[in-house]
């Protein structure tokens, strides 16, 4: 117990080390927020993997394999084609050239300063906030459940504990920061994920034996048609999207070097991206044929699983690896949301310097997201479903129209989100905000975010048309 405890604390000195050390290079609001543009394809790739994957992908989306089996293969596709290789290929080049050209530190910037107008950005900064508020949440809970079950420590001090370090590195450090501590970070997140996927296939015999085992148990656990597959299939499309709306990852494309880095770091994150989930699925599936039915709450089946087949002493490596998807995506989340409070919204830019205002912003976001985290749901991907409405069902379409479409107009784009907005809570409130109405909420507000901004752009050019054609 005492040597788990002394290497959690040794993880979190090097990452307070690391902030420290950002903090002293960070001289600018632009190195702050953005690393001065001038990072590089190896440490953006790096962020971008360990920022699109937080805890949930060991703690809620492994839950997935254990109720439905082989569906949790089908993430794969949707995660590393559209959510990594295509966001790369399409958004990444134009996002940067764009936000080069007009200045802008940040997507919320690109919105203002492409439409000259502050609606636009005042109603995307407001879902941002709250989309990534509830992603805060949900990695706090999945990260506080890792540290109850493995390490034995109490819910509320590991919740503590996770909140008041992380609030630390990425106060101090800014953008620098989050991609030096990811990068670390990344090494144990693929290192676990691929010897627990040895591990738990040699356990069952081979991807055969799992098939067999699993159709054997239940023939919707291995073959189509799965069990629940509407849900679980909007699901897999909100997350490929979550690459195209979360501003978190959209970051990482306004701060990188330049288009020769972008190629690097596109082939490098899809790389990555590919190995951690394919690993964390096929494992997943096993936990079904290794715990049979003993488990009542399935977020915890991976973490029996690692229980089960591994010593003592690997255990706490797996937590610092839980500790590191989580840490690494709450630490770009809160800079994130923090610099929607400060930069895009105004709030606290009168408390002194930026640099302050944006410390004192992630202190107090981090604060709300522990108590709203103090009473979990039971299943993690309950919640998850919100963010991805909210992240990548709003705010994809507002997007490719801005960068993409030299007609969208301001009004069109506010609209649009506001509209989006008002449907992703609409649809999972009237389910009572729990599974599947949570994902079935993503498909009509993609719908909307994608039909409405030409819709909208337009009737007032028809409108505008027509009352210049009344006055002549």
């Amino acid at each position: 117990m005492i040597l788990d405890i002394a290497i959690v604390v040794a993880y979190f000195g090097v990452l307070v080390a690391l902030g420290l050390i950002a903090m002293s290079r960070a001289r600018s609001v632009e190195e702050l927020y953005v690393g001065g543009m001038r990072v590089g394809g190896l440490l953006t790739a790096l962020s971008f993997f360990t920022t699109y994957f937080s805890s949930v992908i060991f703690v809620g989306a492994t839950a997935i394999g254990w109720k439905y089996g082989l569906l949790v293969l089908w993430k794969d596709v949707f995660v590393v084609w559209i959510g990594t290789f295509l966001a790369f290929v399409v958004l990444g080049p134009r996002l940067k050239a764009v936000a080069v050209r007009l200045r802008a530190l940040s997507v919320v910037e690109v919105f203002e300063k492409r439409f000259g107008s502050r609606a636009p950005a005042v109603v995307a900064g407001i879902t941002m906030l709250l989309g990534l508020t509830v992603y805060t949440i949900s990695i706090l809970i999945g990260t506080a459940r890792a540290f109850e079950v493995i390490a034995g420590v109490p819910y509320l001090y590991a919740l503590l504990a996770v909140a008041i370090i992380t609030v630390v590195y990425t106060a101090l450090g800014g953008y620098l920061g989050q991609v030096w501590t990811q990068a670390v970070q990344a090494l144990f997140m693929l290192s676990m994920a691929i010897a627990i996927c040895i591990t738990s296939l040699t356990a069952v015999g081979g991807f055969e034996k799992l098939y067999t085992g699993l159709y054997s148990i239940d023939p919707a656990l291995a073959v189509w048609p799965y069990r629940d597959l509407l849900p679980y299939m909007a699901l897999y499309l909100s997350l490929g999207f979550l690459g195209w709306g979360n501003p978190a990852l959209l970051m990482r494309f306004i701060a990188i070097r330049n288009r020769v880095s972008l190629k690097t770091a596109t082939v490098l994150a899809t790389t990555l991206v590919a190995v951690l989930t394919l690993s964390l699925n096929l494992a997943s599936a096993t936990t079904r044929l290794v715990l049979k039915d003993s488990i009542s709450v399935p977020d915890y089946a991976f973490l029996y699983l690692v229980q089960r087949l591994f010593p003592r002493g690997f255990t706490v490596l797996f937590l610092v690896a839980v500790l590191s998807a989580s840490m690494s995506t709450l630490t770009a989340v809160l800079a994130t949301a923090a610099q929607v409070l400060v930069r895009d919204l105004g709030v606290f830019r009168r408390v002194g310097r930026e640099a302050g205002a944006f410390r004192l912003a992630t202190a107090l976001l981090a604060m709300l997201s522990i108590a709203l985290s103090a009473n979990p749901p039971p299943m993690l991907m309950v919640l998850f479903g919100i963010t991805t409405s909210l992240l990548s069902g709003v705010l994809t379409g507002p997007i490719i129209y801005t960068l993409f479409w030299r007609k969208a107009t301001s009004e069109a784009i506010a609209i649009t989100i506001a509209v989006s907005t008002a449907i992703a809570l609409g649809v999972a409130a009237y389910g009572n905000f729990k599974f599947p109405w949570t994902y079935y909420s993503f498909i009509p507000t993609l719908a909307a975010s994608l039909i409405l901004p030409p819709a909208i752009s337009i009737a007032k050019e028809k409108i505008s048309t027509s009352s210049r054609a009344v006055k002549h």
